[in-house]
């Protein structure tokens, strides 16, 4: 009896290391949300889960539900993003865009290899959203899409998932609507 409790005490040992190392390779989303007279919610996310969620799903299913979504515009859009991510990286630090009115400002930029979108609304004490993607992901998406026909464009997106949950680092996304706050980091 006790060597039978040794072992699975061993196999329970051993799956709980196998568990945390896939998490240590894959990372976590912290997903955090504050809400005025609510709790405040904080759930881990190991990223390993919604990759294997997409290992799951049929690709003709997801194949088909991309094309749908994706004209021609769009689908060009997509295609640029491989090139549109070289040249921005090739290009260094920037700011891309700024827009001012009153206390309302928009900024698109490049930093340390990544881009970078700030929305303020009312100053300060206003609306926020803040948004990081890396470069790297924008390349890797637009390199998981390719031409297929006249306007047509196919996506892998078990490929554009992959590059997000596994090169996406650092705080991602911060929406701030008066008390409410939505914060998405990723380690």
């Amino acid at each position: 009896m006790l060597r039978l409790l040794g072992l699975l005490f061993a196999a329970a040992l051993i799956s709980a290391l196998l568990f945390g190392a896939c998490v240590a390779a894959c990372g976590v989303a912290m997903v955090s949300v504050v809400a005025d007279g609510a709790p405040h919610i904080v759930a881990p996310v190991p990223l390993m889960l919604p990759l294997a969620a997409l290992h799951l799903v049929p690709d003709h299913l997801v194949h088909d539900e991309m094309h749908e979504e994706m004209d021609a515009l769009g689908g060009a859009a997509v295609l640029a993003l491989g090139p549109f991510a070289r040249a921005l990286e090739a290009a260094g630090d920037a700011e891309l865009v700024r827009v001012t009115d009153g206390e309302d400002q928009v900024l698109i930029a490049t930093e340390d290899g990544d881009l970078v979108i700030r929305v303020r609304e009312g100053g300060d004490a206003g609306n926020r959203v803040f948004l990081r993607t890396p470069l790297e992901v924008l390349e890797d998406i637009g390199d998981a899409c390719e031409a297929s026909g006249d306007s047509e464009v196919r996506c892998h997106p078990l490929g554009m998932a992959r590059s997000l949950l596994t090169a996406a680092r650092g705080t991602e996304i911060e929406v701030r609507d008066g008390d409410t706050r939505v914060d998405i980091t990723v380690w």
